[in-house]
């Protein structure tokens, strides 16, 4: 039994061009990039993907191909009529018909093989013998490329890595440990809806590819493509074919899905890239062409994993149309190429840089949720569900591109494997932070926008608690007048109160302590605001007078010295973080804030002798 095109590739004749492209797509997966491990003649495999694909993928062709496949499945007249049909000569006369010792099935192939070709556009598909990416194989330039991988690595966590290093790893393995576990809990959530939906979609009637027996019989049994004309195959051609098959082998070349090398290598390319920022951006705010403040976001780790990623997308697009790979991709042996299953596809630069371009930004749209740190977990969950089910992702699939992968090597991996794990202490160091301060913040902003929970306690302990709210409690307090009991004047309560414990005070010294009240309440509010505005100077004199009012309070003196040290003033800094290392020693976070002021001394040191 003659098997079609369609029957081959396992699809319905009524398949929609995507179907078909994504048909070939498998058989090319199945016989291109696979390495020869005794599944049959792969090089006759390629020649008949090659005229499949030229036939499927243009729409004329296919036309014709669908008109010829309906009349050889009808009555042997109806074969004979359109063999006569087509033997017409352009002057109207007929032609005479076929001998009458001669059959109908012979006459069919008589009648489909007179025809003239038509000269193609494009004999091959050039997909098929395309060179396989080999750049930096050799010795020399692997080891050059992992040292200075290596160097670039070392220096940054030398110059990032603080004096308290123990105490900082600790607090980043704390973060680490948190975020992994978050990392956990997402994937088991998008693993869980994943595996239901495939529960619940029903399996429909699919055909049976018959592509092995095509490939046995496409030569022999012409009709495969009926009124196609076959295109004739140089050898210049069949030995390229050759030679690209030879290369795969060698090189070790599969197309089997492997998620995680791919992820490894996204993240060591926007890790690496990363840092190339940092330094770009440190450099600008010594030259003094970014503000601090500004500097202080585009660093924050909501905000810089969003540049970076975006910047990242023009870098990948000039190395994937030159190189066919990145340096994460390279270190972990994976390759891509455009255009696998289209004939007819242009190949110069300046359609490899269109498609590069779109599936980079595709990657940086659908696949890290345009790199927003609460976003990128869930989309890169699903993008794993989508490879482990359809065995590609949805942009290699848009934008046609096949992506293999060979075996790294020893030292590629061992570079690739550390260079992560080095990095990702750089960025615990950098962020742990920065993110501590914001989940403090809100934390405090919720607490504030909550009801106070001091309504719900006795008079006498709720005056402890607020800041002027309830100045008649408060004045009534035997013990303190400040929240948190940061400022206790147990002396003055003989002294100004009246004859029995707890009476009313001297009106003019209640008078007095609710208007320092109301002040601090209201420093309390601005120095912070002014803080998170960038407004440093300001926030300078509001945290200064508010550490004024309150001397025992730690958070005035915390907010003090984080706007000196904004400003430069990192003497004045350490010595108020200090003073809130005094009255909090619990909190860590001062530790690694007196430690920048440090270097930002030895900084400005450094300047004014170079000078």
């Amino acid at each position: 039994m003659r098997a079609t095109l369609y029957e081959a590739l396992g699809i319905p004749q009524a398949a929609s061009d995507e179907e078909v492209r994504a048909s070939l797509r498998r058989l090319i997966r199945k016989y291109y990039a696979k390495t020869r491990d005794g599944q049959g003649n792969v090089e006759e495999a390629l020649r008949f993907i090659n005229h499949a694909s030229r036939i499927l993928s243009e729409p004329s062709r296919r036309v014709r191909y669908n008109q010829e496949l309906a009349v050889s499945d009808g009555t042997t007249e109806q074969r004979i009529a359109h063999v006569v049909s087509n033997a017409v000569v352009g002057d109207g006369t007929d032609v005479a018909a076929p001998e009458a010792d001669v059959s109908p099935d012979e006459a069919l192939e008589t009648g489909l093989d007179a025809e003239t070709p038509q000269p193609e556009r494009d004999s091959h598909h050039p997909g098929l013998t395309e060179r396989v990416a080999s750049f930096g194989r050799s010795t020399i330039v692997t080891l050059a490329m992992c040292v200075l991988f290596g160097a670039f690595i070392a220096a940054a966590i030398v110059f990032v890595t603080p004096t308290d290093t123990v105490l900082v790893a600790k607090q980043v393995l704390v973060w680490l440990t948190l975020t992994l576990l978050a990392l956990t809990l997402v994937y088991g959530v998008v693993h869980g809806i994943a595996w239901s939906r495939r529960r619940r979609v029903m399996e429909g009637t699919a055909l049976v590819p018959q592509t092995d027996l095509a490939i046995l019989n496409w030569r022999r049994e012409k009709s495969v493509f009926l009124g196609t004309n076959q295109p004739q195959e140089d050898a210049s051609w069949i030995f390229q074919l050759r030679m690209a098959e030879l290369e795969r082998a060698k090189s070790g070349r599969t197309s089997e899905p492997r998620p995680w090398s791919r992820l490894g290598a996204r993240l060591f390319d926007y890790a690496i890239w990363g840092l190339v920022l940092a330094l770009l951006l440190s450099e600008l705010r010594d030259l003094g062409i970014v503000p601090d403040h500004l500097g202080f976001w585009l660093g924050h780790p909501l905000v810089a994993p969003v540049l970076i990623t975006a910047s990242w997308v023009p870098i990948e697009t000039l190395l994937i149309a030159a190189l066919q790979t990145t340096p994460g991709k390279w270190l972990f042996g994976c390759y891509l190429q455009f255009s696998i299953s289209d004939a007819y596809a242009a190949r110069d630069m300046r359609a490899q840089l269109a498609r590069g371009f779109r599936r980079a930004f595709r990657v940086w749209w659908e696949g890290v949720g345009c790199g927003f740190p609460l976003l990128a977990p869930i989309l890169i969950a699903v993008a794993y569900e989508n490879i482990a089910q359809n065995q590609e992702t949805d942009w290699d699939f848009a934008q046609d591109c096949l992506v293999t992968h060979g075996p790294p090597g020893l030292l590629n991996t061992v570079t690739g494997v550390c260079g992560l794990a080095a990095m990702l202490w750089l960025y615990g160091v950098a962020w742990h932070q920065p993110m501590a301060e914001s989940i403090a913040w809100a934390r405090t902003s919720v607490t504030d926008a909550l009801p106070a929970a001091t309504s719900f306690l006795p008079k006498e302990f709720a005056a402890g608690a607020t800041f002027g709210n309830r100045a008649a409690s408060d004045a009534a307090s035997p013990t303190s007048i400040t929240s948190g009991g940061m400022i206790s004047i147990p002396a003055l309560t003989p002294k100004f109160a009246g004859p029995a414990l707890g009476g009313p005070i001297d009106p003019q010294i209640d008078a007095q302590f609710a208007e320092r009240r109301v002040q601090v309440a209201l420093l309390k509010v601005d120095g912070p605001r002014m803080l998170r505005a960038g407004n440093w100077r300001r926030a300078g004199e509001l945290c200064g007078a508010w550490s004024d009012l309150e001397l025992g309070n730690a958070d005035a003196w915390r907010c003090l010295g984080q706007a000196m040290q904004a400003q430069g003033y990192h003497q004045q800094a350490i010595n108020a973080f200090r003073k809130a290392k005094q009255y909090d020693p619990d909190d860590r976070s001062l530790d690694a804030a007196i430690d920048r002021s440090q270097r930002g001394i030895v900084a400005d040191f450094l300047n004014r002798y170079r000078r």
